[in-house]
């Protein structure tokens, strides 16, 4: 693990493997190891995957700035620290929000985009029915009760094996969730899409409940030239229930010549 002072915080963030650099982003209420079984594309990539501020090992205070612009502001600075003048981007939920985030402030850092299970729009209904269904999840929250119910509203088949890949993703603390929850709903890329010029997949969940699949089918709809892949039989974190597919996928854009 490695630290990097970033825009006032000690950002924490693993690097493995060598070759193009591909950052992995989390989700909220995620850590880095939620990219565990991704770790494998360190075989062809150098693998940069940050905690976000207020997330995992990045912990910052309640002055500090929490929001989707911040964390795509640290991770700017962090390739600029490094050296690297451009890297692909793999964003997955409030991660694919950074990642357009970043597109929409620093295009020229973005070689390709992968945007997985996420949003580009809340509008005012959905806004409505998430602050509803967040509120009771968030109401009298433990870290237990959060890992418990993050684990199983992720999931779309819920043995006992996925259970414990999944359980351990989750960051130990929850310093960052609540203001991270208020930041989602608040987002609106519909006019950066339009404007996006670089090689971009969007991968989607059949049975996602977080980010419903007809979010990803918009956006690839508003994305030039974008591809689009859906997961069949899985979750919001196909990326763990569908492992073997999602890194075959991922891969497979990354070295088809697609990005």
């Amino acid at each position: 693990m490695l630290c990097a002072s970033v825009n006032g915080v000690n950002l924490y963030y693993d690097r493995l493997g060598s070759g193009d650099p591909l950052v992995l982003i989390h989700g909220l209420g995620e850590r880095k190891e939620g990219w565990k079984f991704q770790h494998e594309l360190a075989d062809h990539f150098d693998l940069i995957i940050p905690d976000l501020r207020g997330f995992g090992k990045t912990r910052c205070s309640e002055r500090q700035e929490i929001t989707i612009n911040a964390f795509a502001r640290d991770i700017v600075e962090l390739l600029d620290q490094l050296g690297l003048n451009e890297a692909h981007i793999l964003g997955f939920s409030m991660g694919g929000m950074v990642a357009q985030e970043i597109y929409k402030i620093r295009p020229e850092k973005i070689k390709s985009l992968i945007l997985a299970n996420t949003l580009f729009y809340v509008p005012k209904w959905l806004k409505k029915l998430l602050l509803r269904t967040n509120k009771k999840f968030t109401s009298d929250l433990t870290i237990e009760k959060f890992h418990t119910g993050a684990t199983s509203r992720c999931l779309h088949d819920k043995n006992e094996e996925n259970v414990q890949k999944v359980m351990p993703i989750w960051s130990e603390h929850l310093d960052g969730l609540l203001p991270g929850v208020s930041e989602c709903l608040e987002i609106d890329y519909r006019q950066t899409l339009k404007k996006m010029n670089v090689p971009t997949l969007v991968i989607s969940c059949q049975n996602d409940r977080i980010c419903p699949p007809f979010n990803q089918k918009r956006m690839h709809k508003l994305i030039p030239n974008s591809k689009l892949y859906t997961i069949k039989k899985a979750g919001h974190v196909g990326k763990i229930e569908r492992t073997d597919e999602f890194n075959r996928v991922v891969l497979h854009f990354l070295t088809s010549g697609s990005a």
